[in-house]
């Protein structure tokens, strides 16, 4: 399991990966959700010098506008999208190679933790979570998001699949992964995303969706660390 692993986080490490993730370009389907998704979760954070840790958090999308009031830790297994941030590393934005599965954080160490756009790609979501349990101090908040796996939503984004119908098919049967993508995402539902949060004893305080209203394309969720 460990080689399978290996491999599939290469595609993160070797820097491939910076190319496949561009949700800010107006040619991205997803586009505007991306950016009500990004200003929802800076909305979130609340207050002013907290520690916040952004788990797999690429290029800075959050992290960076988020560092203008807390004290931000951005991490991501790729040394290459961490380069596109380091331009505005600061001692308000510290930059770290990391892999969601074994942080190199102290327990208690962060307010909040990110970890938005990162479930997808894991093969244990849950073994993820409790790393964010560990690093948050006791009342501090993880947000967490998960794509969902009923693929109605693929309807709102005709771009997104093309116009074959074969393709069509093969993404409905892939819970609205795309057939390139499925050996490497996994979407889920929301009763998922609650129970992997229950699982790694977190409590959850909100879920909010983003996409198309009939069936959302993101569930993020708002969990919070138990105090004792």
């Amino acid at each position: 399991m460990n080689a399978t692993i290996d491999r599939h986080e290469e595609l993160f490490t070797s820097g491939a990966y910076v190319d496949a993730f561009q949700p800010d370009v107006r040619t991205n389907p997803f586009e505007g959700d991306y950016a009500r998704k990004r200003d929802a979760i800076i909305a979130s954070v609340a207050g002013f010098d907290k520690r916040v840790l952004d788990v797999g958090g690429g290029m800075g999308r959050l992290s960076i506008p988020l560092s203008e009031r807390h004290f931000v830790t951005l991490t991501d297994l790729s040394p290459h999208m961490l380069d596109l941030a380091r331009p505005q590393a600061s001692d308000r934005l510290v930059l770290r190679e990391a892999n969601a599965r074994s942080l190199p954080f102290a327990d208690a160490s962060f307010d909040y933790v990110l970890c938005i756009d990162v479930l997808p790609h894991l093969f244990d979501p849950v073994e993820a979570l409790l790393e964010a349990r560990r690093v948050l101090v006791p009342g501090g908040r993880l947000l967490v998001d998960v794509t969902n796996a009923n693929p109605l939503w693929t309807l709102g984004y005709p771009r997104y699949v093309g116009r074959r119908p074969g393709r069509w098919v093969e993404v409905f049967r892939s819970k609205g992964v795309l057939p390139e993508w499925r050996s490497r995402v996994w979407h889920h539902r929301r009763s998922e995303l609650v129970r992997f949060i229950a699982n790694a004893g977190l409590q959850l305080e909100s879920i909010r969706t983003f996409g198309p209203m009939a069936c959302p394309k993101w569930f993020l969720a708002t969990a919070r660390r138990p105090s004792s």
